[in-house]
């Protein structure tokens, strides 16, 4: 005769997180600058904000890397970075314009100057010539392993 089991109930769980979508842009340059023309994003992804960092997610997107100069950050070429507009600290990995093209770089300050620096020693420093405007902190990367293979 099969024994008895008891169930005990499922704690009281919170309501479950909204996703949210995010504006997924085609690309930005991981390497030389380059110029990217202000456009609606062809895509979008739905994540839930607290699983990818993002404080404020009226103010963040995503947007596919190209290039190999954030290597030894652990962002390759295809990876999507999951940014959103913030104050920047010296330190972050962030998306800028720098004296008219875009680029994914790390801020650097030395003195009271700021640059951007590769995480690849293939690649040199981007020093601003006349300006240099951030557009998103870098909160997440997301990979697709199967196409990192």
């Amino acid at each position: 005769m099969p024994r008895e089991r008891a169930c005990t109930p499922l704690p009281n769980r919170k309501k479950p997180a909204s996703a949210l979508s995010l504006p997924l842009f085609d690309g930005i340059p991981a390497g030389l600058g380059d110029t990217i023309e202000a456009r609606d994003a062809p895509e979008s992804i739905r994540f839930i904000p607290s699983t990818l960092g993002i404080s404020n997610p009226s103010r963040a997107y995503a947007i596919r890397v190209r290039g190999e100069s954030m290597l030894n950050a652990g962002i390759l070429s295809g990876d999507v970075v999951v940014l959103e507009h913030k104050e920047p600290k010296v330190g972050d990995i962030v998306a800028a314009l720098v004296d008219g093209e875009n680029t994914l770089k790390r801020l650097v300050r030395q003195g009271n100057r700021y640059f951007l620096k590769a995480e690849n020693p293939d690649y040199p420093d981007i020093v601003p010539i006349e300006a240099l405007s951030v557009q998103g902190v870098v909160v997440s990367v997301l990979r697709n392993m199967a196409e990192a293979a």
